[in-house]
């Protein structure tokens, strides 16, 4: 699912210059080369289609399963 809201202000360092946010969550499969590889590519497409600067996104990746007891209920 992606939801994109131009309408919500972010200030990074109290500047409001084009900014971005995202968060993407996982049932399982992100290990830091997914990672690296996630932020590369939503770089990209954020500077490239959205004129925001790799210096002005934050990107939140976490895996619901890391941490998981894996006992059969």
């Amino acid at each position: 699912m992606v939801i994109l809201k131009g309408s919500i202000a972010i200030s990074f360092g109290g500047n409001k210059d084009p900014a971005a946010y995202a968060e993407v969550v996982s049932m399982g499969g992100i290990n830091s080369a997914v990672k690296k590889e996630l932020i590369a590519t939503l770089g990209t497409i954020l500077e490239s289609k959205l004129s925001i600067p790799r210096t002005r996104f934050f990107l939140k990746v976490y895996d619901t399963t890391l941490g998981r007891n894996k006992a059969k209920l």
